[in-house]
């Protein structure tokens, strides 16, 4: 008598569990809607991904205690130069210091003459758990629609030229 409830209530467990899955793997699957957070950047101001809607976000997780990181920032520096004047394209930066690094990322962005956004403070391992960040740098493109248009790491030189393409792409999409 209760062998078929319960088949029904472990059934109904093991459903609950596997679209509770599929919405939390999602989230960082090109086609899926861009997770929303806010975070403050470096100069304290607030930001809101959502208040960007209808532009294309190149979003990168970083560290300065990140080798590859430390690689690939000068061409976020360049990916910035190239857009800056493009009112529809945004370069942020997602700051993931260790509280004994938090003190190196002003100099770092100083000598790497980065103007565009860079988030830092707790909000961001925050933001990096939504986007399920396994590994850094890891640069995640957002098109206008809201939704994630690529997903990448950071493999060298030719990345610029990758990243570029993408974002021309995520331009003309309507």
């Amino acid at each position: 008598m209760f062998r078929p409830l319960l088949r029904a209530s472990a059934a109904a467990a093991i459903v609950a569990v596997l679209i509770t899955g599929a919405v939390l793997a999602q989230k960082v699957r090109s086609g899926s809607f861009a997770p929303d957070f806010t975070a403050k950047d470096v100069n304290g101001k607030m930001f809101k991904l959502s208040s960007y809607k209808g532009k294309v976000i190149f979003l990168n997780f970083f560290a300065t205690w990140c080798p590859p990181c430390r690689e690939e920032f000068p061409e976020l520096v360049k990916l910035h130069e190239k857009y800056q004047k493009n009112s529809n394209v945004l370069v942020v930066s997602v700051a993931l210091e260790r509280p004994e690094t938090v003190r190196n990322l002003k100099p770092f962005l100083e000598r790497n003459k980065a103007k565009h956004i860079v988030l830092a403070g707790p909000e961001t391992d925050s933001a990096a758990r939504k986007y399920e960040i396994e590994y850094i740098p890891t640069n995640v493109l957002i098109g206008k629609d809201g939704k994630i248009a690529g997903v990448w790491g950071f493999t060298g030189q030719d990345d610029l030229k990758k990243w570029d393409a993408a974002i021309k792409a995520a331009l003309e999409k309507k």
